[in-house]
Parts: C-alpha cells; sequence; structure tokens
C-alpha cells in the first residue's frame, strides 16, 4: 500500500531518479536524463517542494507531482509542473491521492485554482481531469525546427540592431502580447528563470521592438513577442534567424512551446519560417473549492 509524503529539497536525486524511471515511455520520447533541466524548470515553474508530493512503496518512490506556485490571472493559483507515475503502479489512482493529499496545505497556503498542461494525445489522463472537475482553457500548439539546413547567417534588415537583452527589457512586452502565455512560459517565469535563459531585443532607433528568450536547458524558445507598432517587418523572423547563431552545435532542433491556437497569426509564421507540429496540449483548470470526485 503505497503512501504519500510531501517533498523535501534532499529527496531531488530520487525525484530525478523516478522521473527518469516515469517518462521513459512518454508520448514525446526525451533523449537525456531529466537531471539536466528538472532543476532549473521547477526554478522556472515555481515549484515548491512542500507543496509537492511523492509517492511511496515502503521507501521507493513510485510517483511525484511537482507543484508550482504563482499568482495566474490575479488568483493565487498552483500547477502541475510535472506528474510522473513509473509504468508498475499506473492505474492504482495514485495521481488522485497525490493531488488529494496536496490540497489541504494548497488550500491552508491561500490557493484558489489549480491549473495543468496535457497532451491531446494523453485522453485517459483528459477523462480523469475532467471527472475530477477540471474544464479545458485553451488549446496550445507546440512547433520544432530541424536546424540542420537552418543555421547559414542570414542578413538582419538594415534597420534592425539585434543584441542580447535582460530580463528587465523583456517584462514589459507583456503589454504587446495577443494572449496571457502559458504557466510554463509566463513573463513571471522568465523572471524566476533570468539565471538560465538567453534573451535577444530588435532594436529600431534605440527602440526595442521585439524580444526571443530561449531556455537552453529545454532547449525552448519561451517568448518571441513584437511590438505592435513594428509588426510584419521581419523582426520575428530576424530574432529567430539570430538566436539560431548562438545554439550549440550539437543542437538539431529548436522547440516553441504552448502557442494558442487562436493566434492565426503566429500559427501560420511558425510552418512559414520551417517549423512543424509536433504536439498539441490542453490547458486545464480548476477551482479549488468546487467539489472533486474520481481522478485515477
Amino acid at each position: 500500500m503505497c503512501r504519500c509524503v510531501f517533498l523535501q529539497q534532499d529527496d531531488f536525486p530520487r525525484i530525478v531518479q523516478t522521473f527518469d524511471e516515469a517518462f521513459a515511455d512518454y508520448y514525446i520520447k526525451r533523449k537525456t536524463s531529466c537531471a539536466s533541466w528538472l532543476a532549473p524548470r521547477c526554478v522556472k515553474n515555481g515549484v515548491d517542494l512542500e507543496c509537492s508530493v511523492a509517492a511511496l512503496d515502503s521507501e521507493r518512490m513510485v510517483g511525484i507531482t511537482l507543484v508550482g506556485l504563482d499568482m495566474w490571472q490575479g488568483q493565487s493559483a498552483a500547477f502541475d509542473a510535472a506528474t510522473g507515475i513509473i509504468p508498475d503502479y499506473r492505474g492504482r489512482g495514485l495521481a488522485r491521492r497525490m493531488f488529494d493529499f496536496a490540497l489541504p496545505r494548497l488550500k491552508e497556503r491561500g490557493v484558489q485554482k489549480f491549473v495543468l498542461e496535457v497532451l491531446q494525445v494523453n485522453e485517459p489522463a483528459i477523462k480523469a481531469y475532467q471527472r475530477t472537475g477540471f474544464a479545458i482553457t485553451r488549446e496550445f500548439d507546440c512547433f520544432e525546427l530541424k536546424i540542420a539546413d537552418n543555421r547559414a547567417e542570414r542578413r538582419t534588415p538594415a534597420s534592425l540592431e539585434i543584441r542580447r537583452i535582460g530580463v528587465e527589457q523583456v517584462l514589459p512586452f507583456i503589454e504587446h502580447a495577443e494572449w496571457i502565455p502559458s504557466w510554463e512560459n509566463a513573463f513571471s517565469s522568465i523572471h524566476r528563470a533570468s539565471a538560465d535563459i538567453m534573451a535577444f531585443g530588435a532594436f529600431v532607433e534605440n527602440i526595442c521592438a521585439g524580444e526571443i528568450v530561449y531556455f537552453p536547458p529545454l532547449n525552448w524558445i519561451v517568448s518571441l513577442v513584437v511590438h505592435r507598432e513594428y509588426r510584419r517587418r521581419g523582426i520575428a523572423t530576424a530574432l529567430i534567424d539570430h538566436l539560431l547563431q548562438y545554439l550549440p552545435s550539437d543542437r538539431d532542433s529548436l522547440r516553441v512551446t504552448n502557442v494558442d491556437c487562436t493566434d492565426v497569426g503566429m500559427t501560420a509564421f511558425f510552418p512559414a519560417r520551417g517549423f512543424t507540429s509536433f504536439a498539441r496540449q490542453y490547458e486545464m483548470e480548476l477551482d479549488l473549492y468546487v467539489c472533486c470526485v474520481g481522478l485515477n
């Protein structure tokens, strides 16, 4: 019989081991151990280990739910930053038990909403979340660029100067985003991950007209926003081309995640730039004060 416990910082080596085992047969195959990216991703997503849960069989860690905390659309919220259960322990209701175990502590912390993202191909998980009371709020597309033929240096338009920028120059672009970024790509997440990100700005007469933010641990573009007054001038393309020159030589692809499917412009831009869709996700939310029933 498995028992649930809250996690501590000393548990991190076992967390890595458990996730490696849990994600070995995941829908999106991972080429390396999560040891290289899990810690910075936890920082980015605001993971609080004191609100995160492990399922133990005796002393063996067989399931984990990492929970991030932040403000979300004006409310105190929690985010399922990662849930993994090793194959032999699936179908036993551990995801629900870990969620139920965390719930009282989250409510003590004043958390009002729980947010998660789930691959659309993971139909059993989606149905389980819906039985609990989660509702689909948005649909995201995720794109990947194979960069073997895209490393050739391109000329930046003469009107642009592209240079490295800091988080303080990225954050104002929230006013020019057409939709609220996902939790993974939120401007608050970028701020938390400032030590790990690489950001470039495109300047027109010393005005920052666009930004691109890259998160090396996961090889993701987490933000690409152009000032509304400077769109359709090739700025987004120039920023991607510039970023490609700075990627490590061993990177064979570049990903951008969680593009809101309602943004016709962005969902058309990435394929036109050579990206292909590799996954679609649902964002789902639950009001923690709604009665929850039946997550398996």
